[in-house]
């Protein structure tokens, strides 16, 4: 039998958050989404959240025996479900009554199930998807498993008003057990499936807190900002994009103040920084998408994380948090909705556990970008002053990685770069970082009567950017323009096959242990390294928690996977085609060895 506990309601809930139950099955909390979906034709003898399973009568269900084999299988590809919703069936029909009156007969005659339902007549046309639900009062209603968010890495979860018709989204005020974390909410991976037209179907995602999310509060990481101003009203375009392409959006990620390169602890005053959890855990994050990248790197459930790059905010976070990422190129998608940091430098950014899963999302939401090439780059710049890094460890592995790419492309010679303009990138982006903000000083001073407090990185930047005129400003982005259209020409351009003449090999910091108490382009890019890595026979996943791969004995410390491969967006992808496909054709010999693998990574 499964166990229910419901805890009352929060009577201190946050403004415009909904109204929801916490039941807890097998152990597990879940949350039961408040919009009914469709109704049962039967009575219930008492008013608790009952778990059960919906299946469709039709081909693939037409006897108890077939509907206890697919019923099995959920397990294999779906965390949200667990043994107690088995215990009640749902069925909905699409056979005539005289069919379905004898298959409620069969099912209720079983000992298989301790109860059986249909769905009333009365229930709206479209068949919900199958897989766990919860009955309340005669409706039934999505089950959202919570996870405790031990990581720090969100500032809130969030659900959709409208399961069926995501828009506005409000807050998960639930809290763990012993209420030391927020929770984050996921739905049935089997409620979703992708198809051309929404080929993010399912995909669970966080977005970093600069995405306005209609219903929910922007914090910019400051609490004067969060005094000022309330929820959103729209969503970004990207968030919309996301939504569009069926993303599970499962909550807002943290971030420093107004996106700064604060560090931790000292420099995050108004939030707690998230923990990172690769090695001990009191390694610093960096920043400033930090919760976007500790997310992914610490929390199975979670497919992808979204961010933002302006001067490194996602380039930083990837290799403290052992993730791949792009920063793509400027304008690949649209910036509205988005708080800048400089329009000149901004741009969306992903991260992903394997370089399948960041190509996937890449291609499917980015509209600006090449998405053809004939081949790949046959020159690899090497910038000598850069190298060789301080570190002789990082330094081998560099040449290791160059070795790798040389194979895979052929060997090139070096090409040195241009010394940089010495104010013209970062002033520039200060100059916009300071009048990004115009509007919340003065704002902020005239509804409460005193200054907003900013951190020393944020007033730094601000500081910065005020002292340049806009003469400087457009002086210093006429030197990037001269220097763009310089290391096009002679170093790194475009080209019509491989989109890009050249790989440019850069350091981002130095693989030193950095604890958190210490004060202080495209698609191309990612089949390339995909390419390149399998040559080598380095795996393309990365793991999550303490470890990104397994340790082994050799330069890079990094061992083979021994049939336990690192689970990905990619592999949960197919394996979920393949239980729908077996749904509504009712064939199901192909996905067993997929199975079988994700049982072993998620039971």
């Amino acid at each position: 039998m499964f166990t229910i506990s419901l805890p009352c309601e929060d009577p201190t809930m946050a403004s415009g958050s909904l109204s929801s139950q916490y039941p807890v099955i097998d152990g597990i909390p879940y949350l039961v989404h408040p919009q009914p979906l469709a109704k049962v034709v039967e009575p219930l003898a008492h008013s608790d959240p009952i778990p059960a399973v919906v299946l469709t009568t039709g081909d693939a269900i037409y006897s108890v025996d077939k509907a206890s084999t697919l019923i099995d299988r959920f397990a294999s590809v779906d965390d949200v479900y667990s043994q107690s919703f088995a215990h009640s069936v749902i069925l909905q029909s699409r056979i005539d009554s005289d069919s379905i009156e004898q298959l409620l007969a069969e099912f209720k005659a079983s000992d298989r199930f301790n109860a059986v339902y249909h769905t009333s007549p009365s229930s709206p046309p479209n068949a919900l998807p199958p897989g766990p639900y919860f009955l309340v009062h005669g409706n039934i209603h999505q089950a959202y498993r919570l996870y405790d968010d031990e990581l720090d890495s969100f500032i809130f979860g969030v659900i959709p008003e409208d399961v069926l018709n995501p828009k506005k989204y409000s807050v998960v005020t639930s809290l763990s057990h012993g209420g030391m974390w927020k929770r984050i909410a996921v739905p049935s991976r089997l409620y979703a499936k992708p198809t051309p037209a929404k080929p993010l179907a399912g995909a669970r995602m966080g977005i970093k807190d600069i995405f306005r999310l209609e219903g929910t509060q922007l914090t910019m990481m400051s609490r004067p900002w969060t005094e000022l101003y309330g929820p959103d009203e729209e969503s970004a375009d990207y968030t919309k994009k996301l939504i569009e392409l069926g993303a599970v959006i499962v909550g807002k990620t943290k971030m420093t103040s107004f996106a700064s390169p604060e560090e931790p602890t000292d420099q995050w005053v108004d939030f707690h920084c998230p923990v990172n959890p690769r090695g001990d855990r009191y390694q610093s994050p960096s920043s400033s998408s930090t919760g976007a990248g500790t997310s992914l790197a610490g929390y199975d459930w979670l497919d992808f994380s979204i961010a933002g790059d302006s001067a490194g905010s996602v380039r930083a976070p990837a290799p403290c948090s052992g993730l791949f990422s792009l920063r793509p190129s400027f304008e690949s998608t649209s910036m509205k909705g988005i708080p800048p940091n400089s329009p000149k430098f901004d741009v969306v950014g992903q991260f992903g556990r394997s370089l399948d899963d960041l190509h996937y999302i890449v291609l499917h939401t980015f509209e600006n970008i090449h998405h053809s090439f004939s081949g790949f780059p046959s020159k690899i710049l090497y910038p000598s002053e850069f190298y060789p890094l301080a570190n002789a460890k990082q330094q081998a592995l560099t040449e290791e990685f160059i070795g790798v790419l040389e194979d895979f492309l052929g060997k090139a010679g070096g090409v040195p770069l241009l010394k940089y303009t010495e104010k013209s990138a970062f002033w520039a982006l200060c100059y916009d970082y300071y009048h990004g903000f115009d509007d919340f000083p003065a704002e902020y001073r005239a509804k409460f009567g005193k200054d907003a407090f900013v951190s020393s990185v944020v007033r730094f930047r601000w500081g910065v950017g005020k002292e340049v005129t806009p003469e400087e400003y457009e002086t210093y982005l006429d030197e990037l323009a001269v220097f763009r259209g310089w290391f096009s020409d002679f170093v790194m351009g475009s080209d019509s096959d491989t989109l890009s003449n050249a790989i440019l090999i850069m350091p981002y910091g130095e693989a030193n242990p950095e604890y958190r108490d210490d004060p202080r382009s495209d698609l191309m890019l990612i089949k390339l390294a995909r390419a390149a890595f399998s040559k080598a026979s380095w795996p393309t996943s990365i793991q999550t928690g303490r470890y990104m791969y397994p340790l082994g004995d050799n330069l890079r410390n990094v061992g083979s996977p021994n049939g336990k491969a690192s689970i990905n967006y990619e592999t949960r992808r197919k394996a979920l085609q393949e239980i729908h496909d077996g749904f509504e054709h009712g064939g199901w010999a192909s996905s067993v060895r997929i199975e079988l693998f994700l049982a072993e990574r998620l039971r």
